[in-house]
């Protein structure tokens, strides 16, 4: 009987051994996921506050630099910011080692297709582009890696697009001119969108109104002419 009740407890000890440590792992397990997924939450959060920055400041940077630039050359495409990367079109090499089509990027804008956009296809009326011939045809203003705009200790790694298009409030039928009439609307004022894009495509980006200010001149009291940044719009994406 004695050697029957020492296999006994020798067979219930294992099991309880195996239960425990069943439980030990599984409650291991469980506190890697949580770590890992916290790990992954705290880095996308810093990531997308990182890209919502670099795109506000490219807002910025191209108002800067629309205060001394022709906005009829702006709008037809054939003027850049001088800091810019290059003509704007073909691929750039992300730092994740995605590449980017610029011109996919402006048409996909323009009339969500990656191919170059017809007429029809600009002037098409949608809830986002209701105004017909006055739709905003976007035109690449101001890109290239945000390190190449400022002096930066540790440089974020993301490519910078921002571009510039003709408000819909005009009546010109010409997105390509700023009407700057006695009266008529939308007069000195451009939309401006700002995209910042890092690793696996992650982006965040702003869109803003930039619009000429004491146009009246000098003589006005404490007016100093430039543009005024205006009427903000977070754009949010996914961040893989």
């Amino acid at each position: 009987m004695a050697a029957r009740s020492t296999c006994s407890d020798s067979g219930i000890a294992l099991v309880v051994v195996l239960l425990l440590s069943a439980l030990v792992g599984s409650v291991a397990l469980g506190l890697a996921l949580i770590l890992s997924v916290n790990h992954l939450v705290v880095r996308n959060l810093r990531e997308s506050a990182a890209l919502g920055y670099a795109a506000r400041a490219g807002v910025e940077m191209a108002a800067y630099a629309l205060d001394g630039a022709d906005w009829t050359d702006v709008l037809s495409g054939s003027v850049q910011a001088a800091a810019s990367d290059g003509p704007p079109s073909g691929t750039r090499r992300l730092d994740g080692g995605e590449s980017l089509d610029l011109g996919a990027e402006t048409n996909l804008l323009n009339c969500g297709v990656p191919d170059a956009c017809t007429t029809s296809q600009l002037q098409t009326v949608t809830a986002d582009r209701p105004w017909g011939a006055n739709n905003p045809t976007w035109r690449l203003f101001l890109y290239g890696p945000l390190s190449s705009f400022a002096v930066f200790d540790r440089a974020p790694l993301a490519y910078l697009l921002v571009w510039v298009a003709d408000d819909g409030r005009e009546r010109d039928d010409d997105p390509e001119r700023d009407g700057n009439g006695p009266g008529e609307p939308g007069a000195n004022v451009l939309l401006v969108r700002a995209v910042a894009i890092a690793r696996g495509s992650a982006r965040r980006g702003f869109e803003a109104e930039a619009v000429r200010i004491c146009r009246a001149g000098p003589a006005a009291p404490g007016c100093q002419p430039g543009i005024g940044v205006q009427s903000w719009r977070d754009l949010r994406w996914s961040v893989p």
